[in-house]
């Protein structure tokens, strides 16, 4: 494989870079080039998307219509009488259900009140003594020391 040296070229009037490019001093009026800008995006949201988007709703409305009302007669997949069948047994299968779920709920209470935890059932599920529940529970600053299967080993109230 030959050796090839790539020649880069430094001259700058040979790059054919406007002057303006590194020299911020040519960008005098900036006031003009936001203007501009801000017109620019205000002529592109407030007349150009709206008639874009007029144009598009007309197209697809002359779309479906095409699809839909005039594709009657042809018993496609897609007619409009197939899609008003689909669409009202829907909210059949809707309404069924939430009426089942109407009779099934209505009025009946199924939520209840915890009860209160006492400091045995505490001492219970931490597997320490009442006496210790009562001197953790009047302890304003503690650290508790736990084993790797996070059961509490013991604690420390300073």
């Amino acid at each position: 494989m030959k050796n090839e040296q790539t020649h880069l070229n430094t001259d700058q009037q040979s790059l054919d870079i406007p002057q303006y490019i590194d020299r911020p001093e040519y960008v005098k009026n900036k006031l003009a080039g936001f203007s501009l800008q801000i017109l620019g995006w205000t002529l592109w949201m407030w007349l150009i998307m709206p008639l874009f988007t007029i144009f598009l709703w007309w197209f697809e409305g002359q779309n479906i219509y095409k699809q839909l009302f005039l594709s009657i007669n042809n018993n496609g997949r897609y007619s409009l009488y197939m899609l008003a069948g689909c669409i009202t047994i829907l909210i059949l299968f809707l309404l069924v259900w939430a009426s089942y779920n109407w009779i099934r709920f209505y009025n009946v209470q199924r939520r209840t009140f915890p009860e209160p935890a006492t400091e045995a059932k505490i001492a219970q599920s931490f597997n320490v003594s009442t006496q210790d529940i009562h001197i953790m529970k009047n302890t304003k600053n503690m650290t508790l020391h736990f084993d790797d299967h996070g059961n509490l080993v013991r604690y420390q109230s300073d």
